[in-house]
Formats: structure tokens, sequence, C-alpha cells
């Protein structure tokens, strides 16, 4: 079997192997359309739906020359997804990250990360751009100044609402400190990430920063990535949770923190929350991405992206697993009720129900439960390195998570 790695992890692997190898500090860009000049444009609507190709594609592809942003058209990944009743408008929404080719100051990039987009559409399928104030039509982005914590590049984590008008977005940034893993392996930047939070006020369109809210631990990984949060069930007094994860050289794993104030603060749990299965299985190399939402009966659920063991954590084959939160224990455990391995897979790129445009990568998968029951799953994707990153669907009419259950969404 080929190996396989999606979004994020995949391209890390490929640059650091590519540093062990060559001893030197290449810098890697995304394969597909070569960096674009950024131009500042006003935030304005589109109006110009995005170019999906053939029947059976993704949702939301990087932008053609037509479109409104120029930010994302290497790459697009990382869709956070609000319905209407989430957000503060009457419009899905989607945060999502890509870059043009390079990170900030020029600098190339060899994640899918860098700068934050917008996309708003009336069924949740049919994605049309939203154009923010920052550089290349994104509605966040890096500082580039090197003694700041998210100036070379950053990604959406999590949005939630707080109060009656205003969105918090919990995202990730990398700065400009080079990061060395040791031995033959030259440092690197842009790997040392931390948590922030930053607020919108009009609807997602611009965000005031609001600082750092969680460090990195050197007890975890060399950084602390891709939040997402978890609200307690309206009418209880549980804490704030939030899910993360880190990288340590050898293992993936997600790990969790509490705020008991809503999450103006932030302490870690301690120890890791959900990690690697065992060295030759399916998900042995560990956990990365993760996707949080209650089912229908109200139990929290989570779709995890995993590296397959038996090898190096760079190499092995990616897929999505399942795993179910335990209120007694609390504490997050595999599922086996669906192939009576613990976390499944569920989902396999390239294989029904998953579209043949998924065959080389998927990853950063995001949930979404809806009103009827049903569940859908947003996630990023391409088939091969002639195809750039871009965003898929599908949706469980039943709510379950057995790969029989979902059917692949396209646009019209």
């Amino acid at each position: 079997m080929t190996a396989m790695a999606p979004s994020y992890l995949f391209l890390l692997s490929a640059h650091l192997s590519a540093l062990l190898a060559s001893g030197s500090s290449p810098q890697i860009a995304f394969v597909g359309r070569a960096a674009t000049a950024f131009r500042r444009l006003p935030s304005l609507h589109s109006g110009v739906p995005a170019d999906v190709g053939a029947v059976g594609g993704p949702v939301l592809r990087p932008p053609s020359s037509a479109e409104c942003t120029s930010f994302d058209t290497a790459c697009v990944a990382n869709p956070v997804v609000l319905p209407p009743a989430v957000g503060s408008t009457d419009l899905w929404q989607m945060y999502y990250y890509g870059n043009p080719g390079c990170w900030a100051n020029g600098t190339k990039g060899f994640l899918p990360t860098g700068y934050v987009g917008l996309a708003e559409s009336t069924d949740g399928v049919n994605w049309e751009r939203v154009a923010g104030s920052e550089e290349g039509g994104s509605v966040l982005a890096p500082t580039g100044q090197e003694d700041d914590w998210d100036g070379l590049q950053l990604g959406v984590g999590d949005v939630v609402h707080v109060g009656e008008n205003e969105l918090h977005m919990y995202y990730f940034g990398g700065s400009f400190e080079s990061l060395s893993f040791g031995g033959p392996m030259p440092p690197a930047q842009g790997l040392r990430m931390r948590i922030g939070k930053a607020r919108s006020t009009n609807k997602g369109r611009s965000w005031e920063r609001m600082g750092q809210v969680l460090d990195y631990d050197p007890d975890e990984g060399v950084f602390a990535s891709w939040p997402r949060i978890v609200l307690p069930q309206k009418g209880t007094s549980k804490p704030w949770r939030m899910s993360y994860h880190a990288f340590n050289g050898t293992r993936w794993a997600a790990f969790g923190a509490v705020s008991t104030d809503k999450g103006k603060t932030w302490s870690r749990e301690g120890g890791i929350a959900l990690g690697p299965g065992g060295p030759d299985s399916w998900d042995g190399s560990g956990v990365g991405t993760r996707a949080i939402a209650r089912a229908a009966d109200g139990a929290l659920v989570m779709v995890y992206e995993a590296v397959e063991g038996g090898g190096s954590p760079f190499a092995g084959r990616h897929r999505f697993g399942l795993a179910r939160w335990d209120e007694t224990e609390e504490a997050w455990k595999k599922d086996t009720t669906i192939s009576g391995v613990p976390g499944g897979p569920i989902l396999d790129g390239g294989v029904k129900p998953m579209n043949p445009w998924t065959s080389h990568v998927i990853g950063t998968p995001f949930l979404v439960p809806m009103e009827n029951g049903s569940m859908r799953l947003y996630f990023c994707s391409k088939k091969d390195n002639d195809m750039s990153m871009s965003i898929g669907l599908v949706e469980s009419a039943s709510g379950d998570f057995g790969p029989s259950s979902w059917r692949s969404i396209s646009p019209n």
C-alpha cells in the first residue's frame, strides 16, 4: 500500500525529510500555482462562485484570477464551518487558511497555513469568498514582525459565538524562530507554534488580536497548535474545553486544556488526551488534527486524523478515526463499535465513499451536526501533486459514523 499523508502533516513530513536528506535548509513551496504578489482589497463580497470543476469535486478550491482573494492561490485547507444558527449572520460561514506559496515577508512555506480567509454560503455547499482587508484579501494575517509569536504564519483553529454580535477565533501562529530536532537536521522556521485568540464584531470581516492564550510545553512537543473549542451544554456549569495537538519528534498526540472563565484563561489538563495506538496499528504514529461535535443524542464525538504506525512518523498513511467522550471518566476513548479496532478507521482517502479526487491526501476534519440529525464532515484533500489542496464535504444522513454511512456532497 502506498504511503499517504494529508494536509499539513504531509507537507511538514516532506520538509523535514528534505532537510535531513540534504543537510541544508531548503525553502519548500507548495506544489501547484506559483506565489502571487499580494494586493490589498476592499471588504466586498466577491459575487463570483468558486470554480469547482467536475461533478464530485471540492466545495472550495484555490481561487481563479477572477475572484477576490490572492492570499490563497496555492492551497486552501482546515475548514471551520459555522451554520447560520451559530454565526452572527444569516449565511453559512467557512473560515479556512491558505497561502500563495509563501508566508510573511516572502518566506516560502512548507505548510498549507499562512493566512485566514472567509467564504459564505446559503446552503453550506456552494461557497463564495469574502474579501477581507488584510493582505491578499485575507481576514487575518501574520504580523511579519520577527519578534512576534505569530509573525511568520498562522491558521484558524476554531471560531465560537460569544455574546450577541461577537465572534472569537482561536488560532495558532508560527514565529521566525529557527527550530532544530537535533542531529544532522538543520533548523527550520515556522515550526514553533502557539495558540492565540482574536475577536470580531462585524461578522468576521475583520479581527482584533486578543493575545496568546496557550504557549507550547516542551514536555508535550515543539509546538501547541490546531485548537478546537468544546462549549458545555446550555444550563450546565461545566468548563470550556480546548483540544489541541503537538509533535515531539517521534509521535503526534492530542492534549487538552480547560477554562473556567469562558475562554479568558486556560490551564492544561496534563497528559495525552488521545495518542498513538499499538506500534504497528493504523494510528500507531499518533493523532493530529481533530473535529469535535455533539451527536444527535448530545454525546461528544471526535473524528481525528491519525498516522499509521510501523515506521517513521513522517511516512505512514493517514486516515480518519473516531473517538467518544466518556462523561464518567472525563476522557476520550477510541470507538470500537464500528470495526472492532480502536478508532476504526472510518474514512480513507480515495476509498469509497470518498471521491477519487481525495486519493492522495485527506486531513483537517471539521464536523457540523445538522438539525435533522444528520452530520456533515468537511475536510481538505487533493488527488495528486498536480492538484492544489482543496476543501471537500461528506454527509451522513443517519448521523452514524461507519464508512457506509457517508456520501460525498459537491457544489452545483
